[in-house]
């Protein structure tokens, strides 16, 4: 450890206590991973990834690729090795245990670049070793990307901006990147010359165009433009709107909703209002639109883990098989992943006495065994790991 402020070290003191922190993070990098696989194989990935969230304050999507390279890393000794060491930083042994799953690595021919070479330069690294040793001119590789693709949206908490993630393959990706090239064209043509975009903002504005634009009939008649889910609570003292957001709460000017409702299709949900029926007993299994649209407005994400309420399903706390009914108290959003939890590990949703839903793990007696949850885990998780 330094012996004295920083401010008051020589140059060289500076260059080598930077190199000893690049060590210590490899190595707590190294000891986590340890930690994480092992808690894994006792407790279930669910319960280890709640874990990272709730005690690490991990966002979801990074608790749950730790977990899954943690378990990937465990069938290569050498990089965990070279971690705890404090040689090969996390990245570098992420992209190893990534490439050991889309097929068969010699550990040995990739660690010791690993351990000398910047994270970006390494990726293209083991991209170069996994072409080479393709036998059928790439076309497998290929597949296996187009296997992988995912897109994310989510909010920053930070500045409440919407951001926006994707992965393709590089023939897909070159049709989006043609597709955004010629919509930028677009705009920089329709653009003042004296007041023009960036780049970014005009990348932003052509893939919002392209995304949102409205669909059309055969005869060039407008189809439907996206749906938006808007909320207001409604004063009765001065008749008026106030409160306006959207659905997962976020905060907009009520003068807003005019400029949007031009744009899309309105839900609107306005409280202290007249409303439709929300409890509709057993004449019905589904949740009806007007519900969907008061599950959102009440839980505004996943109530297990926060996805956003528009990859969730509606869910009975009663099942509705065993007499539960379709009512509003009676109901929760749940994404897949924790509708999942509920129906096949025994998770329970409960209520606060401030009136959230919440869930809660099974006592661990009831918990599915760790070695079929582990099994169970890398069958999902690779699939397309093919060993030779």
């Amino acid at each position: 450890m330094p012996t004295r402020p920083v401010g008051d070290a020589t140059l060289d003191q500076l260059q080598g206590w930077l190199r000893s922190t690049f060590r210590v993070e490899n190595q707590v990098a190294g000891f986590r991973t340890g930690i994480l696989a092992e808690l894994t194989r006792r407790e279930g990935v669910h319960i280890t990834e709640d874990n990272l969230r709730e005690k690490g304050l991990r966002p979801r999507r990074k608790a749950r690729s730790e977990v899954e390279t943690a378990v990937e890393l465990e069938e290569l000794p050498k990089t965990s090795e070279g971690m705890r060491d404090g040689d090969i930083p996390y990245d570098n042994a992420r992209i190893l245990a990534k490439a050991s799953q889309q097929g068969d690595i010699d550990e040995t021919d990739l660690v010791g670049k690993a351990r000398t070479q910047s994270p970006d330069k390494f990726a293209g690294t083991v991209r170069k070793y996994q072409q080479q040793r393709s036998e059928d001119d790439g076309m497998s590789r290929l597949e296996h990307q187009r296997s992988r693709r995912f897109a994310k949206i989510r909010t920053d908490r930070t500045d409440g901006m919407t951001v926006l993630y994707g992965r393709f393959d590089p023939i897909t990706g070159a049709l989006i990147e043609t597709a955004l090239s010629q919509k930028m064209n677009e705009l920089w043509r329709e653009e003042d010359p004296r007041a023009r975009c960036s780049p970014g903002q005009r990348m932003a504005d052509a893939l919002a165009g392209l995304v949102t634009r409205e669909e059309t009939d055969e005869d060039g008649g407008r189809v439907r433009g996206p749906r938006l889910l808007l909320i207001a609570d409604y004063d009765v003292i001065h008749r008026e709107l106030i409160n306006g957001r959207l659905g997962d709460g976020t905060p907009i000017p009520v003068e807003k909703i005019r400029d949007l409702a031009c744009q899309s299709d309105i839900l609107p949900a306005i409280f202290k209002g007249v409303s439709q029926p929300l409890d509709l007993g057993r004449s019905r299994r589904a949740a009806s639109p007007a519900q969907r649209i008061a599950l959102v407005a009440r839980d505004k994400a996943c109530v297990g883990c926060g996805a956003n309420a528009n990859w969730c399903q509606s869910h009975h706390i009663i099942p509705w098989a065993v007499q539960g009914n379709t009512d509003l108290n009676d109901m929760v959003l749940l994404c897949s992943r924790c509708h999942h939890k509920v129906h096949d590990d025994h998770w329970q949703v409960r209520k606060t006495p401030t009136g959230k839903y919440h869930l809660k793990p099974p006592p661990k007696h009831n918990r599915p065994t760790t070695g079929r949850r582990n099994s169970k885990y890398r069958n999902r998780r690779s699939p397309f790991k093919q060993r030779k």
